[in-house]
C-alpha cells in the first residue's frame, strides 16, 4: 500500500493531517523532531539534515503524496536578527521542504501530490518576524518551480497558506510577546470569521489538494485564512 509522508507530522497541523488520513485508511509516515503516536511509521529527525531525510525516504516504498509542514520561527527585525537565527528558520522551513521533495520524488508514483505549507505571512509584513515571512514567500517560489518540474510525471505541487492557526506553534510565538493574550484576541478578531483556524481545518485543505478531487490543480496557492487577507 502506498503511503503519505508528512514532515512535521507529530504536532499541530501535521498531526491533524495524520489523524485524518489514518482514519480514512491511508498509511502515513511522519518525519519530525518528535515521535508520532498516530502515524503508521515514524522517523525522528531534523528535516534540514539531508543524510537523515535521505535515509528515511530510502526506507519508504511507493508514496502517494508528500506534505511538507515542518516549520519554525524566530523573532527578530532586519537590523537585529542574528545570522544563526535567520539560517535556522531558512534551514527548517525552506531547506527542509526542498530536501523532502528531493528525496521523496523517486518514491512518488505518477499522479502523486506534493503540498507545501506557506502562510498569509508571505503577503503581509509583521514587524519583528523577517525570517519567517521571507521563508514563507520562498516556499511559494519553490512550489511554482517544482510544479513545472514534476508535471511531466503527473505529480502535482501546490501550497496552502493559512492565517493564524490555534496550535502549540502559535502558543510559542505568542509567549514571546509581552502582551501575548491581547495579541491572541487580536489575532482571532483579525479574521472575518472572528477566530483562529483549527488545525483540522487546514488539514482538510491539504487532504483536498492531495486527493483526486484536485486532479487539475497544480502550481496553486490555496489560501485558507478565514478572511484574514480581506481586511488587509
Amino acid at each position: 500500500m502506498s503511503s503519505m509522508a508528512i514532515t512535521g507530522g507529530a504536532g499541530g497541523i501535521g498531526a491533524a493531517l495524520v489523524r485524518k488520513l489514518e482514519a480514512a485508511g491511508q498509511r502515513t509516515i511522519s518525519l519530525d523532531l518528535e515521535p508520532s503516536a498516530e502515524a503508521s511509521e515514524c522517523h525522528v529527525l531534523d528535516v534540514s539534515d539531508e543524510v537523515a531525510v535521505a535515509k528515511a525516504f530510502r526506507a519508504a516504498e511507493t508514496l502517494a503524496g508528500l506534505a511538507c509542514i515542518a516549520g519554525t520561527n524566530a523573532r527578530g527585525r532586519v537590523e537585529g536578527l542574528s545570522w544563526d537565527e535567520w539560517n535556522r528558520v531558512m534551514a527548517v522551513n525552506v531547506r527542509g521542504a526542498m530536501l523532502a521533495m528531493k528525496h521523496a520524488s523517486g518514491r512518488l508514483r505518477n499522479g502523486g501530490s506534493i503540498v507545501l505549507m506557506s502562510s498569509v505571512s508571505a503577503k503581509i509584513g509583521t514587524d519583528g518576524y523577517v525570517a519567517y515571512h521571507t521563508s514563507k514567500g520562498a516556499l511559494l517560489g519553490l512550489m511554482r518551480a517544482a510544479s513545472g518540474e514534476f508535471a511531466p510525471r503527473g505529480i502535482r505541487v501546490n501550497a496552502v497558506s493559512p492565517g493564524w492557526v490555534d496550535t502549540a506553534f502559535t502558543d510559542r510565538a505568542l509567549a514571546e510577546q509581552p502582551d501575548g493574550e491581547a495579541v491572541r484576541a487580536m489575532a482571532g478578531d483579525a479574521h472575518i470569521l472572528g477566530r483562529m483556524a483549527r488545525p483540522e481545518e487546514i488539514a482538510d485543505a491539504i487532504v483536498f489538494l492531495m486527493s483526486d478531487a484536485a486532479s487539475f490543480v497544480t502550481g496553486t496557492e490555496l489560501i485558507v485564512d478565514g478572511g484574514f487577507l480581506c481586511r488587509r
